[in-house]
């Protein structure tokens, strides 16, 4: 929808500042940003004054083109001008991931953001090397929501991923969506490659992905995954990285089943 008055097509100008703002009601044709990381980003760093034109996004798959009124204190009020509802794509693609050493883990979620994951979740396996306790994850769920966001706003997606907390393997497979596909790539040469499957699964349907630890699975915990239902499938004959596996194969699942 539009408000009257509007130009069509919508000035380019609109979308050189993206902010996120996952309470907005553009229904009322007025937004209020008051997360202090975004506050900063527009006053203190881009330094933009009223009359500026913005993007502004939402939790709800919104998003709005917006003229900044004012930049008050802790406050940025900016006025609706239009708003685009975004279709959602059917399909959602759910990573769940051993996180590698050397921070590594963040840059998986920035690049997966990009490529369309909907919901990432680190994986504790019997190998996994780096694992966020109670205690450390409270200290890293902010950290990691704040990379989601920055890239979202950077590849212009309306929706950030759900990051979970630290899941034992077993939890994971138990909580798999009916009807989806699970894929469990490893190096226990499986004869089916990961684009065969995709390509036999057609249509558009949940797909979770598990990513195991350097020095992979366990031959257990691929028994266990194939319990559950998970396809096992091979990502060819080289042995790549975590972080390159994860981003691989949630760029196949995004072009091959969108």
């Amino acid at each position: 929808m539009m408000r009257p008055g509007v130009r069509s097509p919508p000035d380019p100008l609109f979308d050189m500042y993206r902010f996120y703002c996952p309470e907005a009601d553009f229904t009322k044709f007025s937004v209020t940003i008051k997360d202090p990381h975004e506050v900063h980003h527009i006053k203190d760093v881009l330094r933009l004054k009223s009359g500026a034109k913005v993007q502004i996004f939402n939790a709800c798959s919104q998003q709005a083109q917006a003229v900044i009124e004012e930049a008050g204190e802790g406050f940025i009020q900016a006025r609706v001008e239009a708003v685009e509802e975004i279709r959602q794509e059917a399909g959602r693609i759910i990573l769940a991931c051993a996180p590698p050493k050397k921070g590594k883990f963040e840059f998986i979620i920035e690049k997966c953001t990009e490529l369309g994951v909907d919901e990432i979740i680190p994986l504790k396996t019997k190998r996994t090397e780096v694992v966020f306790s109670p205690d450390k994850w409270q200290s890293k769920a902010g950290r990691f929501k704040a990379v989601a966001v920055n890239a979202a706003k950077q590849s212009k997606r309306t929706k950030v991923p759900l990051i979970h907390p630290m899941t034992m393997l077993v939890d994971a497979l138990k909580a798999l969506p009916s009807g989806g596909l699970p894929l469990f790539p490893s190096l226990h040469h499986h004869p089916c490659h990961i684009t065969e499957a995709l390509a036999e699964a057609g249509g558009q349907k949940p797909v979770t992905i598990f990513i195991g630890p350097e020095g992979d699975f366990t031959a257990d915990e691929l028994d266990l995954a194939v319990k559950y239902g998970c396809l096992p499938v091979s990502l060819g004959s080289t042995v790549l990285k975590v972080e390159t596996a994860a981003i691989v194969c949630v760029a196949l699942v995004k072009f091959n089943l969108r």
